[in-house]
């Protein structure tokens, strides 16, 4: 279900989805910095200024409460941003699940701000501090345009790796299972009980670069052909459950995705499938020809365009694929 040409390899991107946030990982700050110690709140480039447009309580910050409908903003209202991992209860954090390299890096990230110990970018540093955030020469900057600290800057996906993925997973998987069984959804009940054709969860750019797993009913038992799979009979049902990872290792349950192969006749414009995205506070974010329908058109959209003589069938990379 990725939507690629090219056995949708994890690097795979397309512009349905769009975040912003801060850049991962953290950055050595060299050079000399400049400029006097005018850090008052009348300064434009002072995180808490009004007149910072990437002020912390400034409207137009994109993750302000205030500016739902920012499409960058990644806790935009789900009528806003359908891929957004918080939208519609999308975005509750494990309490117990982490990545461990991600939260020693995040510690001592020299661009985080709660850094306190060991960041030289630290917001509260004295004055006196050529590493303030609102040094002009400083390229954590939150003002710079540059700046890989901009917290207006895009970030891109979290990797792990293979082993962490894994790790994360298992330690994820109960969590999935009682957040999508708050749905009345059958699949979202039942799919973990399918056969699972990834080996591992890997890293989906199309579903909003979240971690994600293969699943398949018996109907769907062709899938395992992949590419030969042919048409699925009507009964045959297809899962993806998900999970994000932050920069500072903080590991969130995503929706899970479903397609359903529907008798001939449900709906044309779907080779007779029905898309279902199922929200981790149980919610149904939309189904095909349902409540919300509207919303998964995307889905849709993206198969057709990719495999138009497949039957909308996408498959994950080769390295992660079960054998036949």
């Amino acid at each position: 279900m990725r939507c690629s040409k090219t056995k949708l390899l994890s690097t795979t991107v397309i512009p349905l989805l769009v975040f912003a946030g801060v850049a991962a990982g953290g950055m050595a700050v060299t050079g000399q910095f400049i400029g006097t110690p005018a850090y008052a709140t009348c300064n434009p480039c002072n995180p808490c200024a009004a007149a910072n447009p990437c002020n912390p309580c400034n409207p137009c910050n994109p993750c302000a409460a205030a500016n739902p409908c920012n499409p960058c903003n990644p806790c935009a209202a789900a009528a806003c941003n359908p891929c957004n991992p918080c939208a519609a209860g999308g975005g509750a954090g494990s309490l117990k699940c982490a990545v461990p390299r991600l939260q020693t890096a995040a510690a001592c990230n020299p661009c985080s701000p709660c850094a306190a110990a060991c960041n030289p970018c630290n917001p509260c540093a004295a004055a006196c501090n050529p590493c303030n955030p609102c040094a002009a020469a400083n390229p954590c900057n939150p003002c710079g345009a540059c700046g890989a600290c901009n917290p207006c800057g895009a970030s891109g996906p979290v990797e792990l790796t293979d082993a962490e993925a894994v790790k994360a997973y298992d330690c994820m998987l109960n969590e999935m299972r009682v957040a999508y069984a708050k749905s009345d959804n059958n699949t979202a009940v039942n799919y973990t009980s399918w056969r699972r054709y990834s080996t591992q969860a890997y890293l989906s750019a199309t579903h909003g670069n979240r971690y994600v797993q293969n699943y398949g009913n018996a109907a769907a038992k062709a899938y395992g052909a992949y590419e030969d799979a042919g048409t699925m009979p009507a009964g045959a049902a297809l899962a993806k459950d998900s999970f994000s990872v932050s920069a500072k290792g903080k590991v969130t349950v995503g929706p899970l995705f479903v397609m359903e192969k529907m008798p001939a006749g449900f709906y044309a414009k779907s080779d007779d499938w029905r898309y279902t995205m199922v929200m981790p506070n149980g919610s149904i974010f939309g189904a095909t020809k349902g409540a919300g329908s509207a919303k998964v058109e995307f889905c849709i959209g993206c198969h057709i365009s990719v495999a138009p003589d497949a039957d909308s069938l996408m498959f994950l990379p080769d390295d992660y694929r079960v054998s036949r």
